[in-house]
């Protein structure tokens, strides 16, 4: 016998097993018990969520043999017709391949027909969208006034394309993605029933890249099993999907927290020379930011590795929000950039070294808090108002700018010392700095204010 795939193999066929869409589940329920059925029904939502299923398992509960129940039973006849895609009396049509209005005409045809053993006849369409505008007109009459006997499922996951006059004639059910836990007690559920040996760490992953979608998860956890592992762990997943794990986002940003450049692009080099696309690399780091951001603010986090969440928690204590915030700006900044690079690796590599030098904001935090002024605020979306002084700058000439992603922690804190020191002047009169003097004096200010989205206003 051919070998079946998790995902047929383990396809829903109660309601029962349904995963995530308990509000559709429950409407059904209901309307089966009170005979209350209705004449079009409409399932949207993003693939692998399980449109086909319902549609399926609810064409079963109208045509089971045994009795009229959400609980058919799966070994009569039409049952096991259905399951299979074989009953005479449901007819499955894919409405990529069926999209004219011939094809309409010849369904309305098989309407006239009454079922040989069925309660129902049951129309499943399935990429419903698909179907020509003069294919939904030619369907709307027969779709508001049905045989008695017809139940039509449409199953689509661009409902937007679907005609309003069709919509409007049947009733709408949005299915959800599958929560990634929903998704992981599934695949639990396979891998004991399939004996197969994989970490608890190593099912995470897989959940989160099948992206709502139960059928994709079962599909990638078949193309794991295929890999020929005896037991599965988090190292085996990452080689065979190319993902970084978190031992390397934690190695960035150690290297970010010490400013070392050198070891940051080092690592990006690593990631390119294994062929791992910059695109997913970015998606991966936000998606570690993301959990990095919800252990500062002690929410916990599932599917990490104990020494890696370990890690995690060490560096999240010598990191502030802010500076978290900066890098997941800078990475989506980069991300919607690359899109239109001619050269994505040098973009790629010129916002890591940015990042390797984020922590030196506090150099030039650190001046802004040591000026003060009646003249001007400083105001940032990031921080609260900071005055800035008129008479604190020197009358003696400028010294040198220190580029913040060039210079190195200790220049910053030179510039920091000169701008404290008095005026040397003859002159006793102190004085007085227009805002563009403020500026070019701190030529750092600039890049700050634009990295931290922030502004000068008129004091008191």
């Amino acid at each position: 016998m051919s070998y079946e795939v998790l995902a047929r193999k383990y396809r829903p066929q109660q309601f029962s097993e349904i995963y995530s869409q308990e509000h559709i589940v429950r409407i059904f329920t209901n309307a089966i018990e009170t005979g209350r059925i209705g004449q079009a029904y409409l399932l949207t939502g993003s693939r692998g969520v399980g449109k086909t299923s319902i549609a399926r398992i609810l064409a079963k509960s109208l045509n089971c043999l045994e009795s009229l129940s959400v609980t058919p039973c799966n070994v009569c006849t039409n049952c096991v017709d259905i399951s299979k895609g074989n009953s005479s009396d449901v007819t499955e049509i894919d409405g990529a391949s069926h999209t004219g209005v011939d094809d309409v005409r010849e369904l309305q045809k098989e309407l006239l027909y009454v079922t040989t053993s069925s309660r129902y006849r049951i129309i499943i369409i399935d990429e419903v969208h698909m179907l020509s505008k003069n294919a939904f007109n030619a369907l709307l009459k027969t779709l508001e006034e049905p045989p008695s006997s017809v139940v039509f499922i449409f199953a689509t996951t661009e409902p937007h394309k679907v005609l309003p006059t069709i919509i409007s004639r049947c009733q709408r059910f949005d299915l959800k993605k599958i929560p990634v836990e929903m998704i992981i007690k599934r695949l639990r559920y396979v891998a004991d029933l399939e004996k197969i040996e994989i970490d608890d760490e190593a099912l995470y992953p897989i959940a989160k890249k099948a992206d709502g979608g139960m059928r994709d998860a079962l599909s990638l956890l078949d193309q794991v099993i295929s890999y020929g592992i005896t037991h599965i762990t988090i190292r085996e997943i990452e080689e065979i999907f190319g993902l970084v794990g978190y031992d390397v986002f934690n190695r960035f940003m150690d290297n970010v927290l010490q400013s070392n450049t050198r070891d940051v692009l080092n690592l990006f080099q690593e990631i390119s020379i294994q062929g791992i696309d910059i695109q997913e690399f970015i998606n991966d780091f936000l998606e570690y930011l993301r959990q990095f951001m919800y252990i500062k603010l002690n929410i916990k986090q599932e599917g990490i590795e104990q020494t890696a969440l370990s890690t995690m928690q060490d560096l999240c204590k010598q990191f502030n929000e802010d500076e978290i915030l900066y890098i997941i700006n800078y990475l989506i900044e980069t991300k919607n950039n690359l899109r239109i690079s001619a050269s994505p690796e040098i973009l790629a590599e010129l916002t890591f070294m940015k990042i390797a030098k984020i922590t030196e904001m506090k150099s030039l935090k650190s001046i802004l808090e040591k000026m003060s002024s009646t003249n001007y605020k400083f105001q940032s979306n990031l921080q609260q108002s900071i005055n800035i002084p008129k008479k604190s700058i020197p009358a003696a000439e400028p010294q040198p700018a220190v580029p913040l992603i060039t210079e190195p922690k200790p220049a910053v804190q030179e510039q920091i010392k000169t701008i404290e020191q008095p005026s040397v002047s003859n002159n006793p009169a102190p004085k007085t700095y227009t805002f563009e003097e403020v500026k070019e004096a701190i030529p750092n200010l600039a890049e700050f204010m634009t990295i931290t989205d922030s502004k000068f206003i008129k004091g008191n």
